[in-house]
């Protein structure tokens, strides 16, 4: 893609026009952000429709795998998917319909629900996610190792600024 091509330079340059006096650096990369994430989205959403699922339920099963043996609760689920509770509580209710995550009522507090994989759910983590890793590979593989440890650097570095 030519710079005359890149949609951002032209977003830029038409504001240019229009309102010369404002600054639209920001525009530089906050644009390209977006662009990047709906690509991604665009190149990784395949892996996971393949088996019946959206990327935010699968990331739902993924933070219940990565828990292993200290099961979530729904409140743990949108702290570590950073979803609200009803996007949750809609992921967690369809997950469950369809046999891949089980609830269970705490032992103690019986308000408390307590998340686990059943072993389809594992078994479906554990196929998709190295399906997932090589579209994210391919995807990223325009740039080079160096290029990529700075990007995952600074976007480090903006998540911690906003408390992500």
């Amino acid at each position: 893609m030519s710079t005359s091509d890149d949609p951002v330079d032209v977003a830029r340059a038409e504001w240019a026009a229009l309102h010369p006096d404002l600054d639209t650096t920001p525009m530089a990369l906050t644009g390209r952000l977006r662009l990047v994430a709906a690509a991604l989205a665009r190149a990784t959403e395949p892996v996971v429709r393949a088996e019946g699922l959206t990327r935010p339920e699968f990331d739902v099963l993924s933070a219940v795998r990565r828990a292993g043996r200290t099961p979530l609760t729904p409140t743990g689920i949108a702290a570590a998917t950073l979803a609200s509770g009803a996007a949750t509580t809609k992921r967690l209710d369809h997950l469950t319909s369809v046999g891949h995550l089980q609830r269970t009522p705490d032992e103690r507090d019986g308000r408390v629900t307590r998340l686990s994989l059943t072993p389809s759910g594992t078994a479906l983590v554990d196929r998709v996610l190295p399906q997932l890793l090589a579209a994210e590979r391919a995807f990223a593989a325009a740039l080079t190792a160096d290029q990529r440890t700075a990007a995952s650097e600074a976007l480090g570095v903006l998540l911690a600024e906003h408390g992500v």
